[in-house]
């Protein structure tokens, strides 16, 4: 079976990129659903960190496992086959080399839309994937 990855991160736009897979596949496509969260990483800062790092990354894992279970509940009420999983790394490259891991034939995902002046500023995970990835990609506004 081939399969797709869907990388949510909470968002309306990830959401409706899992809605689309869903209804891609419902309507005739043989595939695997691949659910992938990433929890940027989050390092304490200075010499004496007032938060300890094994805190930020139970924190993360927390809101990876509720995001998840979000989209696993939508999975489920459509009854496909999927897998959901988890990572902390910098997201763009961990949603790239996840999908070659897993031999992912293509990538739907979510775009953020934060204008022109975000996307110049903090960058586009959406555009990083876009440009790094060798499998085909579905933007979902």
């Amino acid at each position: 079976m081939h399969s797709i990855l869907v990388p949510i991160d909470g968002s309306e736009q990830a959401r409706r990129a899992l809605q689309y897979a869903i209804k891609s596949i419902k309507e005739g496509m043989q595939k695997e659903i691949h659910v992938l969260n990433v929890q940027p990483i989050i390092l304490p800062l200075g010499e004496f960190p007032l938060i300890d790092a094994n805190l930020i990354e139970k924190a993360q894992q927390q809101q990876a496992k509720k995001l998840l279970k979000s989209a696993c509940g939508l999975l489920d009420k459509a009854n496909l086959k999927y897998t959901c999983h988890s990572e902390i790394g910098p997201i763009a490259s961990t949603i790239i080399d996840y999908a070659k891991t897993y031999a992912c034939e293509g990538i739907v995902m979510g775009c953020r839309g934060m204008g022109a002046l975000g996307t110049l500023v903090l960058g586009s995970v959406t555009n990083q994937v876009i440009n790094l990835t060798k499998v085909p990609v579905t933007i979902i506004k």
